[in-house]
């Protein structure tokens, strides 16, 4: 994960586990694989009157963090197996063929290619901090 101080001052704490960012030893804690899209996405830590830390929060004072998820990144694995997403017409046209001829290629096994997600790379996510001085935590 890259770090980048934004301000002098104290930071909040934070801890990465796995795909798990914890904020102030459990005050608040993201799945950043949750979070993840098929485009990159920034949420805003922040804190409000009473300590509480916020994502997204709209009852802010203070800006505590920013965590930067990087977009899903897939990858094309063969498969074995017809393709669930075929088409009635492809479906009908089929069964026509089968039955005009019962060659070898009908029962060798068929592959596809399907779009598979890879996990979340937590190394190209970023967290930027704000100073907390002004700010305590519950």
């Amino acid at each position: 994960m890259n770090v980048i101080e934004l301000n002098e001052g104290r930071k909040v704490e934070y801890e990465l586990r796995g795909t798990k960012l914890d904020f102030a030893d459990g005050t608040l804690t993201m799945n950043l694989a949750k979070y993840q899209r098929d485009y990159p996405v920034t949420k805003t830590i922040t804190g409000d009157a009473e300590g509480n830390l916020l994502i997204d929060g709209s009852d802010s004072r203070f800006y505590v963090a920013e965590v930067e998820i990087p977009a899903i990144e897939y990858e094309d694995v063969e498969v074995e197996g017809e393709a669930e997403n075929v088409t009635m017409t492809e479906a009908v046209e089929g069964e026509t063929e089968a039955t005009e001829d019962t060659t070898a290629e009908d029962t060798a096994n068929k592959t596809h290619i399907e779009r598979k997600a890879k996990p979340l790379n937590t190394d190209d996510v970023t967290l930027r901090l704000w100073s907390i001085e002004d700010f305590d935590i519950l």
